[in-house]
């Protein structure tokens, strides 16, 4: 058996970046918004176990606080599943708490980002790179959604 391995046998897949066109960000929300809710929802217990961690060891009861951090390294693991899964749509999560998504795109022959927040019932909105979701725009559609798209300040 051979076990010397190159560096293009180990080396991990580069993905080709994908840019979302407004129709697919928009279809994309069906399994987005499952799990960003998912995210949302284990943020907010992790939050609130970690602080029953702090309360345990100030309280010096560290009998109980083994159970606590157990379930703290197991809400985490779920989080990382569901980031893993929003990796694999192609997204980003920008927001634990608020549940704000960010979508490559193309605008004007720029890379862009479309952004969500949960709540909302469409992907309507866009930000430069460099700005976050507090500097997004209306995204306005000319031609068809998803086709030709630019942008209102």
């Amino acid at each position: 058996m051979n076990t010397n391995y190159t560096a293009q046998q180990t080396a991990p897949v580069q993905r080709m970046r994908h840019f979302f066109t407004l129709d697919e960000a928009n279809n994309a929300l069906v399994l987005v918004r499952r799990i960003v809710a998912d995210v949302v929802g284990h943020y907010g217990k992790l939050i609130e176990v970690h602080e029953t961690v702090e309360a345990l060891e100030t309280a010096g009861l560290f009998g109980q606080i083994e159970h606590a951090r157990e379930e703290l390294v197991l809400t985490a693991d779920k989080i990382r599943v569901c980031l893993e899964e929003l990796e694999d749509v192609g997204v980003e999560l920008c927001d634990w708490e608020l549940g704000i998504i960010d979508f490559p795109a193309m605008m004007d022959r720029r890379e862009v980002r479309f952004c969500w927040r949960a709540g909302e019932p469409r992907v309507t909105h866009w930000h430069e790179l460099e700005s976050c979701h507090l500097g997004r725009y209306e995204v306005v559609n000319h031609h068809g959604a998803g086709r030709s798209v630019s942008a209102t300040r």
